[in-house]
């Protein structure tokens, strides 16, 4: 038995830059134990495995190195980018299903798009005052680098602080003073676990109006540190909106680490928009099946 499978830099302005993902999309005769033991041999961030497609829908677990996942953005986008390359999806609006419910693609002229609702809890600073600096030691910073005034992303609101944002899988958003302090984040994998429900941190800051530059560090799902995080995305979107109102921006991700990727989020009071492009790398076949 062999299984063939794609793989797709997310998210990436062309190769070798973006989020690595291998997409097997003719994976319904795998159980969860041989997807989780494939996704810890291909060793990326998540690897996709497709169960059913059809026309204009699709069926996908997702498996990081060492657990299933409910949803993940840039599975999600290469999945269904991979679908359509090979003709099993056709349409230019299909939906995924997957563990965290239905979660429409669109096909633009030079973006894939996921939608996606959610919802944004409480500052953490409002219900914990000890909070900021137990997130600032968990990530490798001073208390004083925890925080974000709006103004620096061209809105004049209260100062940004941490909070936990779930948009299918929670995340811990924390916003840091400048892309200084972010280049200087070093994560403490045991004090981030503790610090929340969500899977580690998503620290970002401003670049200026409509641009941010964002790091994804998730230790516990056995990721260091994440290229592009297109869930963590969608969340930072509706804890923008929360905060600030709609927007529409662009999120570099992947710089630190020699991966550059451009994600792009809209976001209204209903609902969160992320897109990126895909690049095909390699096409291969597993020939030995766990």
């Amino acid at each position: 038995m062999t299984v063939d499978f794609l793989q797709v830099d997310v998210f990436a302005d062309g190769p070798f830059r973006g989020n690595p993902l291998a997409v097997y999309p003719a994976a319904s005769d795998l159980d969860a134990i041989q997807m989780q033991t494939i996704a810890a041999e291909m060793n990326l961030s998540e690897t996709a495995f497709v169960t059913e497609s059809g026309a204009d829908s699709y069926s996908v677990r997702i498996f990081t190195p060492r657990e299933e996942l409910p949803f993940a953005g840039h599975p999600t986008l290469g999945t269904a980018w991979v679908l359509r390359h090979l003709g099993l999806v056709t349409g230019d609006r299909v939906v995924q299903r997957s563990a965290a419910g239905d979660t429409t693609v669109t096909f633009g002229p030079d973006a894939v798009w996921f939608e996606r609702s959610g919802r944004s809890l409480p500052d953490l600073r409002e219900t914990d005052e000890r909070i900021q600096d137990r997130i600032a030691r968990a990530v490798g910073l001073e208390p004083g680098d925890i925080g974000l005034e709006p103004r620096e992303l061209g809105r004049s609101v209260n100062r940004l602080h941490p909070a936990v944002t779930d948009a299918g899988i929670k995340h811990l958003i924390v916003p840091v003073r400048d892309a200084s302090v972010l280049a200087r984040c070093r994560p403490v994998a045991h004090l981030l676990d503790d610090l929340s429900e969500a899977h580690g941190a998503y620290c970002f800051t401003a670049l200026g109006a409509g641009a941010v530059r964002a790091r994804g560090f998730f230790p516990s799902l056995g990721i260091e540190e994440d290229p592009a995080t297109g869930s963590a995305a969608a969340c930072l979107g509706i804890y923008l909106t929360a905060r600030i109102g709609p927007i529409d921006l662009d999120i570099e991700q992947g710089i630190e680490m020699g991966r550059p990727s451009r994600m792009r989020i809209k976001a209204g009071e209903d609902n969160i928009q992320v897109g990126g492009s895909c690049e095909l790398i390699f096409e291969g076949s597993l020939k030995t099946v766990p």
